[in-house]
């Protein structure tokens, strides 16, 4: 039998199939909270332009990355913030998306998923969480 601790525990909604926790973007002086969809399926975290801009972020002096989906495409670019959630913070290269029409912030699995040990019980619309720690 395998045994996982947790240090935190976090309800949420389950009124569809998303699974969406509120996280918190920090860069310099300044945090914008933000609602997340957990996504195990995407490469990286991902936020919308006004985002970057209510962190006073200019977004296309970041890495500029072309991403590919099954049916389309768009550029993001990436910067180094801090993302907080559920009081686990880690500093992680985050994606905004070049494009203010979409409307999607994602954590994805290389800056959150790699940082965190994470337990999802759909069912009961629980998250269990706590900081990666590789002993």
């Amino acid at each position: 039998m395998f045994q996982l601790e947790f240090t935190r525990v976090y309800e949420y909604s389950g009124e569809d199939e998303s699974v969406v926790v509120p996280v918190t973007l920090r860069s310099g002086a300044n945090q914008v909270p933000v609602a997340a969809t957990v996504d195990t399926g995407a490469s990286f975290c991902i936020f919308r332009t006004e985002i970057a801009n209510a962190l006073d972020i200019d977004l296309t002096s970041g890495i500029r990355k072309r991403f590919r989906t099954a049916n389309s495409g768009f550029e993001a670019y990436g910067h180094e913030i801090e993302l907080i959630a559920f009081g686990v913070a880690t500093q992680s290269m985050v994606y905004f998306f070049a494009d203010p029409m979409i409307d999607k912030n994602v954590l994805g699995r290389t800056g959150w998923l790699d940082r965190v040990r994470l337990g999802l019980n759909h069912h009961d619309s629980k998250i269990y969480l706590a900081p990666y720690d590789p002993a």
